[in-house]
């Protein structure tokens, strides 16, 4: 293996005299924070930092700045297509972005996706979202500004996306596989099989008849196991799609282990025989895959990271253009690579889908449950349950006011004016908080049952790109904000215009809530999935660390786990494939199994889920797995399964109406139990 220093970054070629890969050269233009990278015709477009470039790459090696439009936020893929940009920003959606003038883009819309949108493709009318474990939402962007939701299909764990003539190949991250859908019509969008890949999911690419997956992290589908398989499962799979709906394995090749859980980007591109691999700290690979069945690699490009003995800065995307390639890494920027004979892929995607105007209609069960949808689109997310009405926050259409009748339904009484929107919601003492999205955070005197009069407002966290999009109570006076994953801001909500919050620490993804749901003698938990619990003291003038626990006896939560207050002095923490109590003392008794709930064949019967409780009652949803389960815990030791559900939304936390749950469920609307 040979080193060779290129300008400001370094190129690894392994096994050979001489490369593929020129001299490559950083487009100072670009923020340090690359993270996206795509082209169309004579443009290129960068996402780094807060901002979307565009560039005239008539001269592919020296690409001139034409204009740069900012307002995102953990941005993660971009595609363009007809003059128009759209980005993928994780927990804050889609935005479709105007390039027609590049001197003057501008933002024409955002769309609040039902999860993290992390990949995308687009074709015709029709943008398909890759959400994480909540799988691959379609979306109809035929107007601009006002795209709509079609559809969702849960998957493992969707991170990436590629459409060719009514067939989608979603790359799924832990699970190691990728997921087939026909997709030719938006009526009948459905799963047709899956592959299996030999090491974690994530980009993929579809080139002539072959679809190109990029792996990472550890060995999955292979021979290596338990330590063996840490780090060994970087490479790239390929398989013939002659049958699209049945695509046959071909060949792998492997990259250097590296054992790092870090960054996740994946990314192939594929034009002339090469295949170009973003392998996150590990480098960019070249493959030659002239020979589809014998891939090789042929070459490495590597940023130098500062403080880090990695090989790279996280190459974080990548794009082919005439005679070069241009990288993007994090941190590093935009990198333009010459690439002697390469030239753009047409990548034909075919006939796009039928029916992009159809709508998923999310039926309810008459005979369990009564129903409200709001007029306007839009997603119920949260709901705040008091005496019989009902505050809830449903996204893009806004805040209402239901009334639960006495006879069982609901009757709409009131709400925040049209054109609000409504992300989360929550009591504070005597307050009611709302998050605003870009309007940031509001508080609200309610006056009556369903007036709100506004006393005080906080724009968004950061920046004027930032969403807002949590609140939660943290005991008195003092209240929880964030509009994104990187952190828990504690303020007091007498003086919620603070510079600087009284308290901060970091969380982990925050689309589904672990936070507690109250403090008890102000001790307030808060679940760091995969990591462990998190103690706080919320009692004092500030709140502060007591103790980060990894959990009962080691055990720590998934994503789909977490923990509330349960009566007067106990929480109640959903843990793997069961549940444990503790107090205020921190100490946990034992984890015992769940109940089995019928319908659910993984792990026999467990169901995990994000808890709430009235004291006796417990409520279980998972919105991934559209599940809905309510325990008696009259007995806290042997808890009884009461009854469970399969819905058609996505359901968020459950709250409780006279021993029955109120659960907000995304797109099929607000839910109470007969």
């Amino acid at each position: 293996m040979k080193y060779v220093m290129l300008g400001v970054s370094l190129v690894v070629m392994m096994g050979v005299d001489a490369g593929v890969l020129g001299v490559a050269r950083r487009v100072s233009e670009v923020d340090d924070y690359a993270m996206a990278v795509c082209t169309e015709g004579n443009r290129l477009y960068a996402a780094a930092g807060k901002s979307l470039f565009a560039f005239d790459i008539t001269k592919p090696l020296e690409p001139r700045l034409l204009g740069e439009v900012s307002g995102f936020d953990n941005r993660r893929q971009i595609v363009a297509k007809n003059g128009f940009v759209y980005v993928v920003s994780r927990e804050t959606g889609m935005r479709i972005v105007d390039a027609r003038d590049p001197k003057n883009m501008r933002i024409r819309s955002r769309f609040d996706s039902v999860e993290f949108a992390t990949g995308i493709d687009v074709v015709g009318n029709v943008a398909f979202l890759s959400e994480r474990i909540n799988g691959v939402e379609c979306v109809d962007v035929s107007d601009p500004d006002h795209p709509a939701h079609i559809c969702i299909r849960k998957t493992g764990e969707s991170q990436s996306c590629r459409y060719r003539d009514g067939w989608l190949y979603s790359g799924e991250w832990g699970g190691g596989t990728v997921t087939v859908f026909d997709a030719r019509d938006m009526k009948n969008f459905h799963e047709v099989g899956s592959l299996n890949l030999h090491g974690f999911g994530d980009g993929v690419e579809i080139d002539g008849e072959y679809l190109y997956c990029s792996t990472g992290h550890d060995a999955k589908h292979g021979p290596l196991k338990g330590e063996d398989a840490l780090g060994r499962g970087r490479g790239m799979d390929i398989f013939s799609i002659k049958d699209p709906a049945k695509p046959t394995w071909v060949s792998r090749v492997d990259f250097p282990r590296f054992t790092p859980r870090n960054e996740d980007f994946w990314t192939p591109r594929v034009s002339c025989g090469l295949a170009f691999c973003c392998d996150s700290h590990n480098g960019l690979f070249v493959v030659d895959v002239k020979d589809p069945a014998k891939p090789t690699v042929v070459d490495r490009f590597c940023v130098p990271q500062k403080g880090k003995d990695w090989p790279s800065g996280a190459i974080s995307s990548l794009a082919i253009g005439e005679g070069c390639v241009y990288v993007t890494s994090f941190p590093g920027g935009l990198h333009v690579i010459p690439v002697a004979g390469l030239r753009p892929a047409a990548r034909p995607q075919g006939t796009p889908p039928i029916n992009a105007d159809y709508r998923e209609p999310y039926p309810t069960d008459d005979a369990k449950f009564h129903v409200w949808k709001p007029s306007k689109p839009g997603q119920a997310r949260t709901v705040c349950v008091t005496n019989d009405l009902v505050y809830a926050a449903c996204g893009d259409a806004g805040l209402h006011v239901l009334r639960i009748k006495p006879e069982g339904g609901f009757e709409r009484i009131g709400g925040l004016p049209e054109g609000r929107y409504a992300y989360d919601c929550a009591f504070v003492d005597d307050k009611f908080v709302v998050a605003e999205g870009l309007a940031g955070f509001a508080v609200y005197e309610i006056e009556g049952e369903a007036g709100f009069r506004e006393v005080a407002r906080r724009g968004q966290m950061g920046d004027a790109s930032s969403v807002a999009y949590w609140v939660w109570p943290a005991g008195g006076r003092k209240l929880i904000l964030t509009g994104r994953c990187d952190g828990y801001r504690f303020f007091d909500l007498d003086n919620l215009s603070a510079a600087e919050p009284t308290f901060r620490t970091y969380g982990t993804c925050q689309w589904d809530k672990y936070v507690c749901d109250r403090a008890i003698d102000g001790v307030l938990p808060l679940l760091v999935p995969y990591q462990g619990m998190r103690w706080l003291d919320v009692g004092g003038a500030k709140p502060k660390m007591i103790e980060f626990q990894r959990g009962p006896h080691d055990d720590v939560g998934s994503q789909c786990n977490g923990v509330c207050a349960f009566g007067a002095d106990k929480f109640l923490y959903t843990v793997g494939a069961g549940y444990t109590l503790a107090g205020t003392d921190r100490k946990f008794g034992p984890v015992r199994p769940l109940p089995t709930v019928p319908g659910i064949t993984k792990g026999k019967g467990y169901f995990g889920g994000i808890p709430r409780s009235d004291g006796r009652w417990v409520a279980l949803t998972g919105r991934s797995t559209r599940r809905i389960a309510v325990f008696d815990f009259a007995d806290p030791d042997r808890p009884v399964l009461s009854r469970s559900y399969r819905v058609s939304g996505n359901p968020d936390l459950a709250a409780f109406h006279k021993g029955r749950v109120v659960v907000p469920c995304g797109h099929q609307g607000v839910l109470l139990e007969k």
